[in-house]
């Protein structure tokens, strides 16, 4: 029985592998393909060359066209690397990519419609960053504390001392009330868990551009 159990655990552990290459060549893939376009787009588009002639002719300073192409790709790319590869750290380089673009064409003095399309631009970023479901959260929960939850309990794993020996005691909580809301902008979560002894753990979160931020 023993025998078997280890059997079906390795194949399952090489078909989980296996799958993850095949996922990791197609998340590849994409990404070139979007790295390709945002290149069409940013240096061949005559819609991008038209702006940075205009910004040339308002400014007179071509190295600010330059950093507003090198922005736009930033922000392009940064979003799509977060999607594809799970990068948090890309996700954000892309959404101050935006802000700075956006104060930039303020500074410039462009017109309201360009100014509001980039205001569009982060409530839509913002919005599909964030996660739709509370999974996301008690994923967050276990990598962050030393809580490893499941679909209907956590294990906590600590080191204490008892008689004067370090031994590792290992405690059980069901999962006793869970909430995930929506905002538009910005994502909150909460966890209740409860031991056999009654004693009750809280966890609550707010999520950022995709980013959980835990308030232990």
């Amino acid at each position: 029985m023993a025998g078997g159990s280890v059997l079906c655990y390795s194949y399952e552990n090489e078909w989980v592998g296996g799958s993850m290459d095949g996922s990791l060549i197609i998340s590849f893939v994409f990404m070139a393909g979007a790295i390709l376009y945002s290149v069409y787009q940013l240096y061949f588009s005559k819609e991008t060359l038209s702006l940075e002639q205009e910004i040339i002719d308002k400014m007179e300073a071509r190295p600010i066209a330059r950093v507003i192409r090198y922005l736009l790709f930033l922000a392009f790319n940064g979003y799509f690397a977060n999607m594809f590869f799970d990068i948090g750290l890309m996700l954000w380089i892309s959404f101050f990519s935006v802000i700075t673009l956006g104060l930039l064409l303020i500074e410039l003095k462009f017109d309201k419609s360009s100014i509001i399309s980039v205001l569009l631009v982060i409530i839509a970023f913002l919005g599909n960053s964030l996660p739709n479901d509370y999974d996301s959260f008690i994923e967050y929960v276990s990598e962050q504390t030393e809580y490893k939850c499941l679909r209907i309990e956590c294990v906590k794993v600590s080191e204490v001392i008892v008689e004067g020996n370090l031994e590792t005691e290992v405690k059980i909580y069901s999962i006793q009330d869970f909430s995930f809301d929506w905002y538009l902008l910005f994502a909150r979560g909460e966890l209740i868990l409860k031991d056999e002894d009654g004693n009750v753990k809280e966890f609550s979160g707010i999520n950022i551009g995709g980013l959980w931020l835990l308030d232990k």
